[in-house]
C-alpha cells in the first residue's frame, strides 16, 4: 500500500499513497490555499480544510463528492487510520502531493481529474414521469430508509403526498412542510427564508435529511433544460447568511456546491438518465444512490421526486 521515496527536504523517506481520482474543484481549492489542517476523521474517510473550504478523502468505490478525493478501498482506510483532527496537511504544487506530519503524503499527480457540473439537458417528458413512478416505487421498498419520515406509515405518506399532492395531510405534520417546500420550488409564493428554516439541518448525521432533500431538488432542476431556477437562487443568499446556524459544516459544503449545480458523483450518475430507458445503467446509478450513507441516499431521492414532479409540471404549463 505504502512505498517509501527517498527525495531532499521534507519529502525525504516519506511514505507515498497515490489518489486514483479527484474533482476539479480540490485543484481550485488547494492552490489558492496550500496551508491547512485534518478537519475531521471517519470511519473510512476523511475532511480536510483549506482556507474555509472542505476536500473529503475517501474510497472511490463510494463515490466522489464535488470537494472529492478517491482512493481505492484499502488505502483510504490506512490513510484514516493514520490522520487525526487538527494535523498539519500542506499542498506542494511541484509535486502535485498532499503533505502531512511524520512523512505521509498523498500524491495526486496521477489522479483521474473530473468535473462536477451538471450540464442541462433536453429531456423526454413521458420517460421522466415513467422513471419518476419507478423511483417512488422504490422508495417505499423496506431497504430504503428516509430520515425524513419515523415510521413505514409515515414514509409511505409521504412518497404517497409527492406523487398525489391531492392526498390527505391530516395527522403527519411533515407533509403540511412539504406542501410549503413544493410550493416554493412549483411557484416561488412561500416565504422562502420560513420553508428553509425548517428544512436546512432538520434530521440526524453529517448531512441531515433536510439538507439532502433540498441537494436533490437542485440536482434535477440543474439537471432538467428549462425547469426554473428560482429555488436555488433564492436558497444560496439564504446559505451564505444563514447556513453556519442551520446546519453542519459539512452539509453547508454540500448545499452550496449545489447552489453552483455541482454534486456528487452518484447524484450525476443518476441525474443523467432520469429521462432513460430502465436498463443496467439506470438500476446502476439508483442503487449507487441508495448507498449513500445511512438515509442521505433516500433522501436526496425524495427530494429528485419533488423536482422531477416540478419539471413535469412545468413542462406541461409551457
Amino acid at each position: 500500500m505504502f512505498y517509501s521515496i527517498d527525495n531532499p527536504g521534507r519529502h525525504r523517506d516519506a511514505f507515498v499513497l497515490k489518489a486514483i481520482a479527484a474533482s476539479d474543484e480540490v485543484s481550485r481549492i488547494l492552490k489558492a490555499n496550500p496551508n491547512g489542517h485534518v478537519h475531521s476523521v471517519f470511519n473510512t474517510s476523511f475532511n480536510l480544510a483549506f482556507g474555509g473550504h472542505l476536500v473529503h478523502v475517501g474510497a472511490l468505490g463510494n463515490g466522489l463528492a464535488p470537494f472529492g478525493i478517491g482512493l481505492d478501498q484499502a488505502n483510504a482506510h490506512l490513510l484514516t487510520t493514520l490522520l487525526a483532527g487538527d494535523l498539519e496537511a500542506v499542498w506542494d504544487e511541484a509535486s502535485m502531493s498532499l503533505l502531512f506530519p511524520k512523512g505521509i503524503t498523498l500524491s495526486l499527480a496521477e489522479a483521474k481529474w473530473s468535473n462536477h457540473q451538471i450540464h442541462p439537458f433536453t429531456y423526454n417528458c413521458p420517460s421522466l414521469e415513467d422513471n419518476f413512478m419507478f423511483l417512488a416505487n422504490r422508495l417505499l421498498q423496506d431497504d430504503w430508509s428516509t430520515g425524513l419520515a419515523q415510521t413505514t406509515e409515515e414514509k409511505k405518506r409521504i412518497i404517497q403526498y409527492i406523487v398525489d399532492p391531492s392526498s390527505s395531510t391530516d395527522d403527519v405534520s411533515v407533509l403540511e412542510k412539504l406542501d410549503e417546500l413544493k410550493e416554493l420550488v412549483l411557484h416561488h409564493e412561500m416565504d422562502a427564508k420560513k420553508v428553509f428554516d425548517y428544512w436546512i439541518g432538520r434530521g440526524l448525521g453529517l448531512t441531515p435529511s433536510g439538507d439532502d432533500c433540498l441537494t436533490g431538488i437542485c440536482a434535477v432542476l440543474s439537471a432538467l433544460e428549462g425547469t426554473d431556477q428560482t429555488f436555488p437562487q433564492k436558497l444560496k443568499p439564504y446559505l451564505m447568511e444563514h447556513g453556519q446556524k442551520r446546519t453542519t459544516y459539512v452539509a453547508l459544503e454540500y448545499l452550496l456546491y449545489a447552489t453552483e449545480n455541482k454534486f456528487h458523483s452518484h447524484l450525476l450518475n443518476l441525474c443523467y438518465v432520469l429521462d432513460k430507458p430502465r436498463g443496467p445503467e439506470f438500476l446502476k446509478a439508483v442503487e449507487e444512490m441508495k448507498e449513500i450513507g445511512h438515509t442521505s441516499g433516500a433522501d436526496t431521492v425524495v427530494g429528485m421526486l419533488i423536482g422531477m414532479k416540478a419539471a413535469v409540471i412545468h413542462n406541461k404549463e409551457r
